[in-house]
């Protein structure tokens, strides 16, 4: 039985998403192929941080979302944020509203990696911001709203974990393959993936060859067990630090997608299966 290649229309979809090279996107459909033979679904899900208000940027995100129909988790920063951003998003029925630390501030030392949820304070003061972060997206979100913390720079301090659970999170989401389904017990893990940003070189995109890399190596490396296969496979963005180059591949990519037959798009409340209410 020969392998149930996607179809000549498919791949000429390749060629003709603008600014994005073929040989450079065949590699994710090569992969995207192995999964339709197997007559298995490739999941994905998207996570875009850093939100606190409606910007154009924003916009421009949600319009994406609307336009290839993917859904979108907002990562939502609690402190600061401008109070008109829940009706701002309502008329877009794909987006999701998880948790962004609570202010997104330093209190590492100079020397070491940035992060607000660590041990350079007390554990009580960091997981009672955490509560009233959860409470203002809460009250701000209302159904929109679900209790999964992503934790600025993707750091949190491994001792603060366990009491997640405690305080009313159903989930965490950082950055990497996720060792286990549950970081701790009733705290379910879904991470990302591919960055589509290159932290160290000016915040600039990262550039089509290592997103497409990095979302295929997590493909495969599910596909042959070297990664635990339920974990759907992240996108992650970050809006406002978007330039040209980045806006254009998005679109492109979630051209390509759109196309292959064995790509499924979910939410968080489905990627992370725990029930909200």
């Amino acid at each position: 039985m020969g392998r149930n290649k996607a179809p000549d229309s498919l791949k000429s979809s390749v060629e003709s998403v603008v600014k994005m090279k073929e040989e450079t996107v065949s590699r994710l459909y090569e992969e995207l192929d192995e999964w339709n033979f197997l007559g298995e679904e490739a999941i994905f899900w998207w996570r875009d941080d850093d939100a606190q208000s409606y910007t154009l940027e924003l916009q421009k995100l949600l319009d994406l979302s609307n336009k290839f129909s993917v859904p979108v988790s907002l990562a939502v920063i609690p402190q600061g944020l401008d109070v008109s951003l829940g009706a701002d998003i309502d008329p877009y029925p794909l987006v999701t509203v998880l948790q962004h630390g609570f202010s997104h501030q330093n209190y590492a030392e100079p020397d070491q990696k940035k992060q607000e949820l660590g041990s350079h304070r007390g554990a009580v003061a960091v997981l009672d911001e955490l509560c009233r972060g959860m409470s203002i997206l809460n009250d701000e979100f209302g159904e929109a709203f679900c209790a999964i913390l992503v934790p600025p720079w993707n750091r949190i301090e491994h001792s603060l974990v366990s009491s997640l659970p405690e305080i009313g999170y159903k989930g965490i989401s950082t950055f990497k393959p996720r060792k286990s389904m549950e970081a701790e017990q009733d705290l379910w893990a879904v991470n990302t993936h591919a960055d589509i940003i290159n932290w160290k070189s000016g915040r600039a995109f990262i550039g089509e060859s290592s997103v497409i890399e990095q979302l295929t190596a997590h493909l495969k490396g599910k596909r042959l067990g070297v990664y635990d296969a339920a974990e759907p496979t992240g996108l992650l963005t970050h809006h406002l630090v978007h330039d040209g180059e980045a806006w254009n591949f998005l679109s492109g990519l979630l051209t390509v997608m759109d196309e292959h037959p064995a790509v499924k798009w979910v939410d968080a409340k489905t990627a992370f299966q725990v029930r909200w209410r």
